[in-house]
């Protein structure tokens, strides 16, 4: 193509469209560019698209391997490290306020399956407050096999939370929800790597110490992802039963209900439906209904087994924030200090806070329920009532999904600072009170605030990530252009 012919192309070009962009100038001229090599050399272009398309499964298989490799690779560490070093465990993690919760001890779970095992319910006193079906799942480990197979139940959990969120990751891109939404100008279809994905969780040093903690929440971890996996898999038949599970198993988890029952609607496997209100009504409320009736076909279960007590020892417990043990949230510190006659009042609120954002983020999000999900995991993380570092490890591994959110985040140096001034802090704050007396719970208390509003201040440039992307999609001559509130 010569001189000429490029300028008169570039020409018809402002002539056509006067308030085009130089950006989509230079597209249009690359177009045409491409065109005319096409032309000139034959057809060679389709012969280099088709052997493109003739390596894509030997790239697939490579990533599988990688994937492969990463998932054994994370096995074996955390087994070498239980295995070998069971005593450091026990007492340097096991014991952290950080890592273990009175809903998610181990120590407390081995003495509910004594009391098990002796005859008394578990539930009548005031020490075991988890699922019974942590009870049935360690009965026979913990019975006839030794303790080494118990804490394979762990490893194994954590590794398959990794593999459920790399099939995420590879699931997302293909859904007819997102493949149907242009991209912004000038940008690719991006798919995070599933095997990097895994990595980033697997070998996330808070999801590692929480594992080698055989804190019980690994296994909420893996009824949580799986509601999700299943969600985008569109087996949402599936995605319900296993949210009830994970809501008996942790009660907030209930939260994902709401953009489960948007995937069950169709907003991501039929994108024509999100204009149709009536059968996304339909296949919302018949979701939260299928999910109401699973969730009560287990609760008589446990009725049944343990007698009615579980619930309050359970729900009720959480709820209610009985057991003020300090741990880095935000309950603790502050339902020491209030009175009694205001307790009631403080409980509703703070708990209110935490399940008020499910209905505004899923409908504001109702595009995309599975980021919607993402935000309201993390607004678990950062305010239930019995945090530990190990609800920021699942937060942390479900925002890589979203790798083409990195370039609108505008905080995060500031969120990752605040998160890491709180993970640091804590031990030595717990340590010069507990341990030294030189210090008192305030130090502490000010760490953990820290913390959480490192998580707040994520979620806050995660959400505006999305919105700004979506303000690029649907109005691309804002792009270069800075969104002023006044």
């Amino acid at each position: 193509m010569t001189a000429d012919t490029l300028e008169q192309v570039v020409r018809e070009s402002s002539k056509q469209s006067p308030k085009r962009s130089k950006q989509e100038l230079a597209n249009a001229l690359v177009e045409t560019l491409a065109r005319g090599a096409a032309t000139n050399t034959g057809g060679k272009p389709e012969a280099s698209s088709s052997s493109s398309s003739s390596s894509l499964p030997k790239q697939r298989h490579s990533e599988g391997a990688r994937l492969m490799r990463v998932l054994a690779l994370g096995f074996a560490l955390r087994f070498a490290i239980l295995a070998f070093s069971p005593d450091f465990v026990s007492r340097h993690l096991a014991a952290r306020v950080e890592l273990s919760t009175p809903a998610t001890s181990y120590k407390r779970l081995i003495e509910g399956l004594h009391l098990a095992a002796q005859g008394i319910s578990p539930f009548d006193g005031g020490l075991f407050h988890q699922s019974p079906l942590l009870l049935i799942l360690f009965r026979v480990p913990f019975g006839w096999l030794p303790r080494i197979c118990s804490d394979l139940l762990f490893i194994a959990a954590d590794v398959l939370v990794a593999l459920m969120l790399a099939k995420i990751a590879a699931k997302k891109t293909t859904l007819p929800g997102f493949a149907s939404r242009p991209l912004v100008p000038g940008e690719t279809v991006f798919r995070c790597s599933p095997s990097v994905v895994a990595m980033l969780y697997l070998f996330n040093p808070l999801t590692l110490a929480t594992c080698l903690a055989r804190s019980t929440i690994v296994f909420s971890h893996l009824a949580t992802v799986s509601v999700l996996y299943f969600g985008v898999s569109d087996k949402p038949d599936l995605a319900v039963a296993l949210a009830a599970v994970a809501t008996h198993l942790s009660l907030y988890p209930a939260v994902l209900v709401a953009p489960l029952a948007l995937m069950a609607g169709g907003m991501l496997f039929q994108p024509e439906a999100r204009s149709r209100s009536s059968s996304l009504a339909a296949g919302a409320v018949l979701a939260l209904c299928k999910f109401a009736a699973c969730f009560a076909a287990i609760h008589f279960l446990f009725v049944l087994l343990y007698g009615s007590n579980y619930f309050s020892a359970t729900f009720e417990f959480t709820l209610q924030a009985t057991d003020l043990q300090p741990n880095v949230g935000l309950f603790w510190y502050f339902f020491i200090e209030i009175f009694d006659e205001f307790r009631q009042f403080f409980i509703a609120v703070f708990q209110l806070t935490a399940l008020a954002f499910t209905v505004p983020i899923s409908w504001r999000f109702r595009d995309d329920p599975l980021f919607g999900s993402v935000m309201l995991v993390g607004v678990v993380s950062a305010l239930k009532s019995y945090p530990s570092w190990g609800d920021l490890s699942l937060f942390l591994g479900l925002i890589p999904i979203y790798e083409e959110l990195a370039k609108y985040m505008q905080y995060t140096f500031l969120s990752a600072n605040l998160l890491l001034y709180g993970l640091g802090l804590a031990p030595v704050f717990w340590h010069l009170w507990i341990e030294q007396g030189s210090g008192n719970a305030n130090f502490f208390y000010a760490a953990t605030l820290v913390y959480v509003f490192g998580q707040i201040t994520l979620l806050f440039d995660l959400g505006s990530a999305q919105l700004r992307r979506q303000l690029d999609i649907e109005h691309p001559e804002t792009r270069e252009r800075t969104v002023v509130q006044e």
